[in-house]
Formats: structure tokens, sequence, C-alpha cells
């Protein structure tokens, strides 16, 4: 094969690559390796496609065979850091990294990927340092402005020094100014005014983050690629989305929805009722139907002015010392918040239009960036963890969420969450649930083994190898029945699954489940 055909092939490889046509690229390179099994450029490439196939010991076979006819290529050693780091050889992934940098020390990414490595390694000072040179080496990298303020911001869980605070707003105003598009560093701003006591400017950072996930095309169309074109979840949001709008349509004294509301409307009974025939289609949903069902129709915060939430008139100082007393850590507190607040978030959650992230079970998700937050819902965080005060000491809210469920379905499956404490609680009335000795929360007194990341523990496809090692370990758990205005506060790291569902069957007896994540 002639030199020249050979540059036409790659060309042409690179071009089918770019367009992430991988296995026409990887024919390519695959061809070449047959007539020429040392040509670099080939192997190199197919290394790469191998890793993005996650393929990863294959890949790191052919990216050391490049290196061995160019040692000091830094492409190749920096390609070969990544895929080392996806299986966390940290020691070979660092050795690659710094190679790298050795070979061009005005290069950023390895820099930036050796930050990354330093920062999964819990290695903080040295994560800045790296991100700091990524920045160095160029200036608008924003995503290395965003990871270096959270950085900060796990420095600052550390130590709670507000300095780490302010390096991270600086932090992330400079990711946002070099990428307004990204949701990600204004989330992350948003956590950091919350941590600061500034409520107002956190809810409309969150706030504004939701609004991103329309005009972020490429963000909006990966959401209808997850969510809204697989045939099992779709219908999920679909008998939500219309169990809802007929609760508040007919809650409203009779008043129709605008012109183009009914017409919604009316397309939504069409395809609730070919899920409720069993003859649903996913193809029978078109594109258009799929951008107005993921928007929020409505979303009306519950008052405002309330300022008393949790209920104080429960001893909370042997409710503290309960939870602090047991190992694990794990208290159950009913009557939990004042009627007022119940009552209120009860309203909220049966109106709000907010529940678009459908998952297999059958319940949908409400998150804190995506429609969640509000005014209300922010004090309720702080004046849980002001209360309980000697659980949570100084944690912070980190994460929050509302889940309302399918009234038969299974609800999540045995996972564990990333914080210290996790405060979950109902508010769906009690005469909801048609059997009162289940419908809450099971708990097992086992940990995840210390060697799991987060996505060994806290995924659906995990179950089993979860169920497996609960059993090898002769795990015991508790189940917490379903009660109203019940709450369970316990250390997030312990394994939990929702118990069996029987509620009735409407939208307003739909179990709802609220729960902040503190840390």
């Amino acid at each position: 094969m002639r030199k020249l055909n050979k540059t036409k092939l790659f060309n042409q490889a690179m071009k089918f690559h770019d367009e992430g046509k991988l296995d026409e690229a990887d024919q390519i390179y695959q061809s070449v390796l047959k007539d020429d099994a040392d040509n670099f450029v080939a192997n190199y490439f197919h290394g790469c496609v191998l890793s993005e196939k996650s393929q990863f010991q294959d890949a790191i076979k052919y990216l050391k065979k490049a290196l061995n006819f160019k040692p000091d290529n830094y492409e190749a050693n920096n390609n070969l850091g990544i895929v080392y780091k996806k299986l966390n050889d940290y020691r070979n992934a660092k050795e690659c990294f710094l190679k790298a940098i050795s070979i061009d020390e005005n290069n950023f990414r390895a820099y930036f990927n050796c930050a990354n490595l330093y920062f999964d390694e819990k290695k903080y000072d040295q994560a800045i340092e790296f991100f700091n040179k990524a920045i160095t080496h160029n200036d608008g990298f924003g995503e290395a402005y965003h990871l270096l303020g959270v950085t900060y911001q796990e420095q600052y869980k550390i130590d709670r020094n507000t300095e780490h605070l302010i390096k991270a707003d600086d932090c992330f105003k400079s990711a946002i100014m070099y990428n307004p598009s990204n949701p990600d560093p204004l989330s992350a701003l948003g956590k950091t005014f919350l941590w600061s006591g500034d409520i107002k400017e956190a809810n409309k950072l969150f706030k504004k983050v939701c609004s991103l996930k329309y005009s972020n095309k490429i963000i909006f169309s990966k959401y209808i690629e997850r969510y809204l074109s697989n045939k099992d979840l779709l219908p999920v949001l679909i008998k939500h989305e219309y169990e809802q709008l007929t609760f508040i349509k007919e809650n409203a004294n009779g008043t129709d929805f605008p012109k183009l509301e009914k017409k919604y409307y009316d397309e939504l009974k069409k395809l609730y009722s070919k899920i409720k025939n069993g003859d649903f289609k996913i193809e029978d949903v078109k594109h258009p139907m799929k951008i107005k069902i993921s928007q929020i129709l409505c979303n009306d915060p519950p008052k405002e002015s309330l300022t008393d939430f949790v209920n104080k008139k429960n001893d909370i100082n042997s409710l503290e010392s309960e939870y602090l007393s047991k190992v694990p850590e794990l208290v159950v507190i009913d009557n939990f918040l004042n009627e007022e607040v119940v009552t209120e978030l009860q309203k909220f959650c049966l109106n709000a239009n907010i529940f678009k992230y459908p998952y297999k079970n059958g319940y949908l998700g409400a998150f804190l960036s995506e429609g969640l937050s509000n005014e209300f819902v922010l004090k309720l965080s702080e004046d849980v963890r002001l209360t309980f005060k000697n659980i949570f000491k100084d944690l912070k809210l980190i994460q929050a969420w509302i889940y309302k469920y399918d009234n038969t379905e299974k609800g999540i499956s045995v996972h564990a969450d990333q914080a210290k404490v996790n405060l979950n609680f109902w508010i769906t009335p009690d005469q909801a649930n048609l059997d009162s000795t289940s419908g809450g929360l099971k708990i097992w007194n086992k940990f995840p083994p210390e060697d799991w990341g987060f996505d060994d523990y806290n995924s659906d496809s995990r179950a089993p190898e979860i169920n497996k090692f609960l059993s090898e370990n002769k795990a015991t758990n508790q189940i917490v029945p379903y009660r109203g205005n019940r709450a369970i506060l316990f250390n997030s790291k312990l394994l939990h699954a929702t118990d069996d569902l029987n509620f009735k069957d409407s939208h307003e007896d739909r179990r709802i489940n609220v729960t902040f994540l503190y840390d």
C-alpha cells in the first residue's frame, strides 16, 4: 500500500471519526494494520476507537504499541493515561499524564486530566495546582474553572473555611463567563450561595439552570434521547402528565385550558388511553409532542411567608440522641413537619408541572436545578439542618429531589447515596396507602464496599450485585412502614430501597417522597 493511499485513507477515517462514525473509521484503521502492523497512526487511532467503545484493555494494547514507535508522542501518552484512569489505574494514568506534560509543557490537556485524577484521589491541593496550570495554558478553558471551583467546594466541606467558598465563587463566575450556556457552573454557584446563607440568590441560579435545559440544544436533545425516546420511560411521563393536568382541570372550577393547551391535553388523552389499553407505541409520539411534554406549564411555589417548618413539639434532643447512639445512624420521626407546611407541600406536588424525569419502575423525579427549587423548599432544608443541629452540625444541603410513584409499581431498587446524612420524608395522606404495613423504606445495616464507586452502588443495573453482596454478608434490613408526615434520618451510605407499594390509583393518592442530602 503506497503512502499516498494511506494518506487518503486516513483523511477519510478522520472524517468518519469526527462525524462519530466510529465503526466506519475503525474499518480503515484495521485495514491499514493488516497491511502494516507497525503503523503508528493506525495503532493509535484504533486504540482511541476501542477506548471510546469502552474496550479499555484492548485500547491499552494498541496505544502502547503506537508508543513503541513514537514514545514521545504527546497525544498517545495523554490518551493512554485517560484509558488507565477509566480503569481506576491511577498510578499508570498519572505516569502517562506526567510524561505527556514533560513532552509539551504548554499543552493544557494533560494538566487538566492529571488534575481530575488528583481530584478523584481526594488530593485537592494537587488538583488545584494542576487545574491552575491548565488554566495558565488555556485561559478561556471554562470547564477547568468550573472543576477548580468544585475542588474548592470539596475543601470547604473538609474544614468549613469560607475562603474556599470565595475562591469557588470566583471560579464559577469565570466558567460562566467563558461558557454561559453550560448549566453546571451555574448550579455549583447556586450551592455556594446556599451554603453561604443567601437563599434568594441560590434560588435564582437554580431556576436559571432549569431554563437552560430548554435553550441549550445539546442538553435538551440528550434529555429527549434519554427520557422521551425510551419505550419504558415515556409512558411513565405521559401517564403522570395526563393525570396531573386532569386533576388541575377538575379542580379549577371546570375552567378549560387555553386553545393550545386544550389541543395538547386532547393528544395526551389519546396517548393515555393507548397506554391503558396496552397498545401504546413509541412511534405514536412525534418530536413536537416530546418538546411540549418536556416543558413546565405551571410551577407556583408554596407560601414563602412561612418561617417555621419543622415540628418543634417533638422531643428534638431525644431524637438527636437516638440517631447519634445507633450504629449505623438512623432515627424515625413522626409528625415531622407542621401541618400547614405539609399542606403547602401537598398542594405544590399535586399542581406543579415539574415532574419531567421518568424512571423504569414507574416513578418520576423533580430535582433542585430542574424545577424543584423555590424559597420554601430551600428554607425548609435549612430549618431541618438548624433544628437538628447536633446531627447536621456544619453539614450543608448538596441535593434535593421529590419523587412521585405509580400506585403499584416497585419504586427504587436497592442503592446508597453519596452524602453523610439522608433525610427522607413522606407527605401523601395515610388514607392513600392500602397496606399500612408497607409502602415505606427498607434499610439494610450495611454500607457498600469501600472500593465501590458511586456508579457501583447507585444504579438500577447494579441491583443484582448489591443484593448478592448483602446476602453474602448476611445483612439484615429494617422495614419502616409508610406514614404521612413521617421522616427517616439515616447515614446516607446505608443501602436502602423502596418497600412494596399498594396505594390508591389516582393522581392525588400517589406516594410522594421528599429527599434532602447533606454533606
